[in-house]
């Protein structure tokens, strides 16, 4: 059985591969709960064949250096997420991102460090698709201090393996209603209707269970993925804000309309190939109708409250 340490195990992703993986590995998580994640994500952390530790990682405790030690893999989680917080916390941002990540290279040995980076360093790009080999073009501080640990791990860690990751949706044990999709299955269930703008926009999306499956992908695949990086989104997720949006309305039964004037602070342009992976074995097994479904059904069961404690800013 494999001995994993996962910073960060408490969150969006944390909960998720948690909880996936607790029959087949002894698991070692740290989470400082800077969120509010509410009692859902107690479910996972709380196993018995999980070990939790309540701390924050920059602070470099025993605990967390015996964990290091004595991991077979080592998933690092823990991120200040997405471009809004980084901007607001950018300190901190820099800080755990990426100078984090110059220090564990000093306390690992021959572990495999399976890295999620983000496939918004892709930014704005012209290139109808972008693969592995596209040049990073990173617009946001976040996605500028993803791009650094991956350039760091794979220059200094022979080991790793970095995912570049398409934006998520899906329910989680620890939600998140800041995600576009999963923040426009909200705006449709509360208001009916969905005010788009800079609807040519686009992007790359993958359900939060699917890359909780391609991580143990990795895992069971390490030697054969050792050094390399790979794209990991749902190809047939390839859309325009247009596009999605109308498939969105289509699955809940909402309308929208398109308003000119607005413009999305986001600025993120691009199409992802994530053949390379694929080439492996790999494949996606839950689509946006599912994803789109279970949020709609999840924003039944908390009041406005709760649910607005389930973002990252």
């Amino acid at each position: 059985m494999f001995n994993i340490l996962i910073t960060g195990g408490a969150g969006y992703l944390g909960s998720t591969l948690i909880d996936t993986l607790k029959n087949v590995a002894e698991i070692t998580c740290f989470d400082n709960f800077l969120y509010d994640q509410g009692t859902l994500v107690a479910r996972p952390i709380l196993n018995s064949k999980v070990k939790f530790f309540k701390e924050d990682i920059n602070k470099w405790s025993s605990n967390l250096k015996k964990a290091i030690r004595e991991s077979d893999v080592i998933i690092p989680l823990a991120a200040l997420v997405g471009a809004p917080l980084c901007d607001q916390k950018r300190g901190l941002a820099i800080q755990t991102n990426y100078k984090w990540f110059e220090q564990l290279l000093t306390m690992t040995g021959d572990q495999t460090i399976i890295y999620p980076n983000t496939n918004s360093g892709y930014g704005t790009t012209g290139e109808e698709i972008c693969t592995e080999e596209t040049p990073s073009n990173p617009i946001s501080l976040y996605a500028t201090t993803k791009q650094n640990s991956e350039n760091i791990l794979l220059s200094h860690h022979p080991t790793s393996i970095c995912f570049r990751l398409a934006t998520v949706f899906g329910w989680s044990y620890r939600p998140r209603t800041d995600l576009l999709i999963n923040n426009l299955v909200k705006i449709a269930k509360e208001e009916g209707h969905i005010t788009l703008f800079d609807g040519h926009f686009r992007r790359n999306y993958i359900h939060v269970q699917d890359i909780a499956r391609a991580f143990i992908f990795a895992i069971y695949k390490r030697k054969e993925m050792h050094g390399s990086v790979y794209n990991l989104g749902n190809d047939s997720l390839n859309m325009t804000k247009q596009q999605l949006v109308d498939r969105i309305c289509e699955i809940v039964g909402s309308t929208y309309s398109v308003d000119d004037s607005r413009t999305d602070p986001d600025k993120r342009d691009y199409l992802v190939s994530s053949q390379k992976l694929y080439d492996l074995g790999f494949s996606c097994q839950y689509n946006l109708n599912r994803g789109v479904k279970e949020m709609y059904r999840f924003y039944d069961l908390l009041s406005p409250s709760d649910i607005d404690k389930c973002r990252n800013y």
